[in-house]
């Protein structure tokens, strides 16, 4: 009988880096492009973009898995990323260089966050999403879903900004996770709209891409990527993500502005 030795997976600091990675250990800086933009706020105060709760954590999350500290760089709204400008993407929905390398796709999205739902007039008539404007932000985990059912999708910047146009009437529905409607639907400004019965299949949570094709920084992002969502880092950012939706509209409410 033969004996197998037991071989333990390799620790972040025993995996190959490739030439990416190894550039962000020279600098000891990850640069992360992620989701930014401004929130609610006075209308004379100056427009101060955010990162994105889900993108932020993230990044914050893979810094820490490779011992690097991160730099935060927000991704531009539209145009082509620019060579260089960062290490990693998250969740950019922006033209990429052709050789972008995806790393990977979250899809499964933590229990109590997997249904998208649709938010509408609370006494418009029963008809099906085919053919409706839907306000969603950029990046949308059920965007491919309200595609294949045949939405005219309107994608905005963030939640808070879907609502906003929602709310404005630029949309017949709103997409978002179900969790944050529910909320929204408590609050006195929301009280002329409801949950609509439809639930929306999420295609994907967070998408992370490497600027240029690197195997082996490919592979070490994958397992940081495993690493976070075991320890419950995903379930932690989306309900970040929830709360501040909901205090962005409360904000909204209380007469700010939402640049």
């Amino acid at each position: 009988m033969s004996l197998v030795a037991w071989q333990w997976p390799l620790a972040p600091g025993e995996m190959p880096r490739g030439p990416l990675l190894q550039a962000a250990e020279q600098r000891q800086v990850l640069r992360v492009g992620v989701r930014s933009y401004p929130r609610p706020s006075l209308g004379q105060e100056a427009l101060v973009a955010e990162p994105d709760e889900l993108d932020s954590q993230l990044a914050e999350a893979l810094g820490a898995y490779l011992g690097l500290k991160v730099q935060l760089q927000a991704l531009p709204q539209s145009g082509p990323l620019s060579d260089g400008h960062v290490d990693l993407v998250i969740a950019g929905s922006l033209k990429l260089p052709v050789e972008a390398d995806r790393v990977a796709s979250l899809r499964d999205l933590p229990v109590q966050y997997r249904a998208g739902a649709l938010i509408g007039l609370r006494n418009a008539p029963a008809r099906p999403v085919r053919g409706q404007s839907v306000c969603l932000a950029m990046g949308s985990p059920w965007a491919q879903t309200l595609q294949q059912q045949g939405a005219e999708l309107r994608t905005y910047v963030s939640s808070i900004r879907a609502a906003v146009a929602f709310m404005a009437g630029e949309c017949n529905l709103l997409a978002e996770e179900r969790n944050s409607l529910q909320a929204l639907a408590q609050a006195p400004d929301w009280r002329f709209y409801a949950l609509l019965p439809q639930t929306l299949k999420a295609s994907s949570d967070l998408r992370v891409y490497l600027p240029v094709v690197d195997r082996q920084s490919r592979a070490l992002i994958n397992a940081a990527l495993r690493d976070w969502q075991a320890r419950g880092g995903q379930n932690r950012a989306w309900e970040l993500r929830s709360n501040a939706l909901l205090v962005d509209s409360l904000k909204i409410g209380d007469g700010l502005v939402c640049h």
